[in-house]
């Protein structure tokens, strides 16, 4: 039996220890939220309980995190609904969309005055947190490991329906999206993992903080 602590071990507390503080400031309305330092990055594999725990911890914080362990999907990867407001409503119909995918969409919606960020980086680097203000009540959903085939439920997983295929969000033109991406530790061509989130108003530059 071994005492060592690995990166996933570290991510999954951090992420309930975010469930713990992110519910505790809701009634208060009070508590300033915490900077996680592990926010925005997946490595390795967790499935059943550490998986359902990460999954509500994500929602808990406003991000939606994807592991990706190969080549990425092809399209169709998203959907962009105008309203008659000005804002749109974001759809992410696969659980990996690919870079190629990314472009265009951040294109799509630079059209339509939202701010986009794509940022690349090493493995085992993140952006530092926060980098603007989440919109309140977004849904959010993660999957930490490969991604599960169609119409599959983790074994073990939870049933709430935030664990569903898309992932949605409604952005109004000043607003951002933050993409962020990370290399594979082994060197290849492809992505380790993919992070999407919303900011209201203009996203702030991303610092690149290594996690180690």
């Amino acid at each position: 039996m071994t005492t060592k602590t690995t990166f996933e071990d570290r991510l999954l507390a951090e992420l309930q220890h975010e469930i713990e503080v992110r519910g505790a400031a809701v009634p208060a309305e009070a508590a300033a939220p915490r900077r996680s330092p592990f926010a925005g990055v997946l490595t390795g594999v967790l499935t059943g309980r550490r998986l359902a725990l990460a999954a509500g911890a994500c929602a808990m914080t406003g991000l939606v995190l994807v592991l990706v362990p190969g080549s990425p999907a092809e399209s169709p990867a998203y959907a962009v609904e105008r309203h008659r407001d000005g804002s749109v409503t974001l759809t992410l119909t696969k659980i990996a969309i690919g870079e190629k995918s990314q472009r265009q969409l951040a294109e799509r919606l630079r059209a339509e005055g939202i701010h986009v960020t794509i940022d690349n980086l090493p493995f085992g680097h993140v952006c530092a947190q926060p980098r603007g203000t989440m919109p309140a009540g977004s849904v959010t959903r993660a999957f930490i490991g490969g991604p599960p085939e169609e119409g599959s439920v983790p074994v073990g997983g939870p049933t709430d329906p935030a664990f569903h295929r898309n992932w949605r969000v409604t952005l109004h033109p000043g607003d951002s999206l933050g993409i962020e991406n990370t290399s594979r530790k082994d060197g290849k061509p492809g992505l380790n993992s993919e992070t999407f989130y919303a900011v209201k108003g203009k996203i702030k530059t991303c610092e690149s903080e290594y996690l180690g």
